[in-house]
Formats: C-alpha cells, structure tokens, sequence
C-alpha cells in the first residue's frame, strides 16, 4: 500500500516576524554605525569604499565584509530573541559558523599577509632600493599587511563573543 505524502507544516507567524526583526535591528545596527562614522553615501562613495578597503585589507576584503555582514545580522538576531520575540531560535548552526569564522578570519589575515610581503618584496626585488617609488610602494605593501591581520582578529574576536553571548557561555 502506498502512503500519502503529507505536507510541510507551515511556518508560524511568530518565526517570520522573528526574522523580520532580527533583519531590521541589523538594518538599524548598520544605520547606526553609518551615522557615528559620519558616512554619507552616494555612488562615487561605494567606488571609494572599494578603494579604501582595497587599500588597507588587501585582496581579501570581499571575505572581510561578508563575514562582517553575517556577525552584524547575528547580533541583530541576538537582540530580537532577547528583547522582542517570544519565540526562540535553534542556534547550533549559527554558532558552527561564528566558530568556523572565530578560526577563519585570523588565517585570511595571516594568508593576506603573506601575500602582501611576497608582492613587496617583488616590487622592491625589480625596481632597487634607491628608488623611492619603491619605497613607497613597500610600506604600502605593509600597510596592506597590517590592517588585513588587524581585521581579521577583531573580527574573530567578534565572532567569538557573539557565538559566547547566543549559547549563553555554554559552548
């Protein structure tokens, strides 16, 4: 005999008003940010942004803002459940991935670091140490270097303590 297939259960309302809110107060939390950094934005500005990023993280900024993005949703997710909604969240795989950023975002800075010397140590190796454009461009490899360890730490970090702050400590 053949069974009948039976249909999905349907959402509730409260798990789509949860997420609703937890997309909101992460709008809101980027609002803010936006708002204390003083940015204005246009569309020559996100041009800049790219430059900028580009500038200061290296190559690996797309992952950079990805991972920004998902902590900053995280955290609006974290405030609905404990402020607003009554329902509450199965965090298991959020928290695998706040680990898997936790243990990611160090070694994309180490990665780009690496990269970033190996690109300096190219320039300076074809254009001579008396040149200053070479000089230039070395430190500039640096900074590179610097700001992609910079923020894949504080992004682990951030990762870390979400993932401490949804489980309640208990990991």
């Amino acid at each position: 005999m053949s069974k009948a297939i039976e249909a999905p259960k349907p959402v509730s309302v409260g798990k789509i008003g949860r997420e609703i809110n937890s997309v909101l107060l992460s709008i809101i939390v980027l609002v803010l940010i936006v708002m204390f950094l003083d940015i204005s934005f246009s569309m020559d500005q996100f041009g800049e942004a790219e430059k900028f990023l580009n500038k200061f993280v290296g190559i690996a900024w797309p992952f950079f803002v990805i991972v920004s993005l998902f902590i900053n949703w995280v955290f609006g997710a974290w405030l609905t459940e404990v402020f607003v909604s009554d329902s509450k969240r199965d965090w298991s795989k959020v928290v695998r991935y706040l680990d898997w950023a936790a243990e990611a975002c160090p070694y994309v800075g180490l990665l780009t670091t690496f990269f970033t010397f190996l690109r300096a140590l190219l320039v300076y190796s074809d254009a001579g140490p008396g040149n200053p454009e070479t000089q230039a461009a070395f430190i500039k490899q640096f900074a590179i270097a610097f700001g992609s360890s910079i923020t894949g730490g504080v992004l682990a970090l951030a990762a870390f303590t979400l993932g401490a702050l949804v489980t309640g400590g208990r990991r």
